[in-house]
This record gives C-alpha cells, structure tokens and sequence, in this order.
C-alpha cells in the first residue's frame, strides 16, 4: 500500500535489540539459508532493521526498530511468518525520473537472490545508516543509488532534486516498510542508459558487484502499458508506485 507523505519529516531510530524468535522459528531460517546459498554462493546474511512500530505524530512519521537478517527476511518472503516473527524490515530507495519523463526500473542481476526482478534503486537499511541509534534514511537512499546506478543525488550536474516523498506500508503477505524518496535526474533516457552502460562496463571488468543486470525506462504517460509488457517479476510495490506518481493530483495524504 503506497501513500503519499511529502512534507512531513522521518525519525527512525534502532533500539540495539535483537529481534526475538522462537528456537524452532531460528532453525527452519537457518535450514532455508543453507539450501539458499547452496544454490547462490553469493548471497550475504546481513545485518538489517526489523521495524518494531511505525506511527504518524503531526508531520513527523516514528519508526521503531530492532536488529534481524537477511535470512530473517528472506524466509519471511518466500515461505511466510505469522504476524508477531515476520520481518518487518525497514528499507528505502529513489524512484529516479530522467529529464525526459522516463522512469528508470532496475532489472535484479542473475546472482541476486530475486534474479531479474524489476525495482528501483533501493535497499535494507544497514548498520552503516545508524549512528548513536539513529537511522538516517537518507543515508540509504543516497548510498544505494551510488551503488546500484552510479548516481549521485547530492551532485547538482546528475540530479535536479530528491525528497523524500512516499511510504510503501505492510500488507497481510508483504510486511515490509519502504520509505521512497522522488529524484529528477539531468540525463535524458538516452543519456542515461550510455551512462549506465559504460557503468556496468566498469563492474564487470574490476570484477565488482553488480545488483542490476539491465536497466529499463518506462515512459510516465504510459506507465500500466509498458510494465504490462516487461514479463519479469516484479516487486509488490512497483506498479503502485509508478501509477501514484504519475497521477500526482490523485495522491492520497497519509
């Protein structure tokens, strides 16, 4: 469920504690994680924030947070967790917008754990997104952007602007909390995709991690159209997301 939060502020905090599971709950995530990299030596069970309680104040949006894991979530993902172990985790991510009014979708690389499925930039907020129990959500997003696309949002020549804009809230099968921010880059499409090209090129040739294989563009006057013609899986949130914003006088305030 996608709301609009534009305008009011984010004040997530980590309370150092780690997220409490049933033994047996503990041995099935470390059974599934086993046979997960079995099959994809790649994957890293990282630290990430479970979100503990997330509450409107005024304009401020509370978050509450304790520690868990990839593994956590990942089980919670694809075999499911009763309401009171699911991961909630607490991620973010930039919906980019090129100058040309093209949206720019990710396509997962082959050795990801979700391989090409289509999402923004984005990710699990971290450790390196926490200081002194504070989460900086812009932090993650920043961060994810530079690692994913090679963008900087602070760079005035690559990006117009970003705030922070809308919520992805849980739903009865996706428990996960994204807080999305909305960036208008400088680049056209065209640009853009050069730009990522020579980027990928980069990657593969230091032998450096790569999260998107491909990039694509979704025109934003014909955004249901052309995600119905991309056949990849997608994330619950993406059609949402990209309906929402391309209907700005229709958001609807949280």
């Amino acid at each position: 469920m996608i709301k609009n939060i534009e305008g009011t502020t984010i004040e997530a905090k980590s309370e150092n504690e780690q997220f409490e599971l049933l033994e047996e709950t503990k041995r099935k995530i470390e059974e599934f994680w086993n046979l997960c990299i079995l099959e994809n030596p790649s994957l890293w069970n990282g630290e990430l924030m479970c979100v503990e309680e997330c509450k409107r104040k005024g304009k401020q949006i509370l978050i509450t947070c304790k520690k868990s894991n990839y593994a956590h979530y990942l089980y919670d993902e694809r075999i499911g967790l009763p309401k009171e172990y699911a991961c909630s985790s607490l991620g973010a991510g930039c919906l980019l917008e090129t100058s040309d009014n093209y949206y720019i979708v990710g396509e997962l690389a082959e050795n990801t754990s979700f391989p090409y499925c289509l999402q923004i930039s984005g990710g699990s907020v971290d450790k390196d997104d926490i200081k002194d129990g504070r989460i900086n959500i812009f932090n993650t997003i920043i961060r994810e952007c530079q690692e994913e696309l090679n963008i900087n949002l602070q760079d005035e020549q690559q990006a117009k602007h970003f705030k922070i804009k809308y919520i992805s809230l849980p739903t009865e099968t996706v428990h996960t909390y994204i807080i999305f921010a909305k960036g208008k880059l400088n680049m056209t499409r065209v640009q853009m995709q050069e730009y990522y090209a020579q980027y990928l090129k980069y990657l593969k040739e230091k032998n450096l991690e790569v999260e998107f294989g491909k990039i694509h563009f979704i025109r934003k006057d014909r955004t249901a159209e052309e995600l119905e013609n991309l056949k990849n899986p997608k994330r619950n949130y993406l059609k949402s997301l990209l309906e929402i914003d391309s209907k700005e006088t229709d958001n609807v305030k949280w």
